[in-house]
């Protein structure tokens, strides 16, 4: 389903730039990439000068934005071939794209200095809040593309992707003939979120770079585009 493969580019391209946003801008941590916060907080235990803060706010707040999004979702049923996704998975990723428009808005402000100079010593307290927020959003995100349960894909946390794509490609030949072109399809599809991801880094690296106010707005426009889509799609009567 093209519709659905395109949508689920646009939400790669949140998490990759959430978790380059994040790391870079909102203190060292991931939002989306969970097992790296585990094992940067684990080893930040016993370093003399290891700030375990960041990654646990990003651990806690991922893992509560799982659970909500799971609550959100829980009694979907699943789509039909001619349905994009159920209309709570949209209205899922609604919330997490408002979420992501308010850290956008707080970023800006504190790059901004409207409420508090570089120089004041509670600058880190809104960064965390921001950190949280982006991370308990995209916990939303994670939980809902769960529900779709589409095997192998995965816009958030993409060493999975990683692993059924080589492994994919490793079993493709021992496929039978009528499964052969739906499996050569998913691993494209694998292989087209991978490389979203990673331009959505670089392009995030590039914002950094030359618009850093704007960072958060890629995270957060693209959501936003497939949540409305979604609700809009499912709104409007069969042609």
């Amino acid at each position: 389903m093209v519709e659905r493969d395109v949508l689920l580019g646009l939400l790669a391209v949140t998490a990759g730039s959430a978790d380059g946003w994040s790391y870079f801008g909102l203190g060292h941590a991931f939002v989306a990439n969970m097992t790296g916060n585990t094992v940067f907080l684990g080893m930040s235990i016993f370093q003399k000068h290891g700030d375990p803060l960041h990654f646990f706010i990003s651990l806690a707040c991922y893992a509560a934005g799982v659970i909500t999004g799971s609550l959100l979702t829980r009694n979907i049923s699943a789509a039909s071939d001619s349905d994009l996704w159920p209309r709570a998975v949209s209205r899922t990723l609604l919330l997490e794209a408002l979420l992501l428009l308010l850290a956008e808005a707080g970023w800006i402000s504190a790059r901004m200095h409207i409420h508090l100079t570089l120089s004041s010593g509670f600058l880190s307290i809104p960064l965390d809040l921001l950190l949280g927020t982006v991370a308990f959003a995209i916990g939303l995100q994670s939980a809902a593309m769960l529900q779709l349960k589409i095997p192998g894909i995965v816009t958030t946390y993409i060493s999975g992707t990683w692993t059924s794509l080589m492994n994919g490609l490793v079993r493709i030949k021992r496929r039978p003939p009528t499964q052969e072109r739906q499996f050569e399809q998913r691993l494209r599809m694998q292989a087209a979120i991978l490389a979203v991801y990673f331009l959505s880094a670089v392009f995030t690296g590039l914002l950094f770079r030359y618009l850093p106010s704007g960072v958060g707005a890629l995270s957060a426009l693209s959501v936003l585009f497939v949540a409305a889509y979604g609700l809009l799609r499912r709104s409007s009567p069969p042609a």
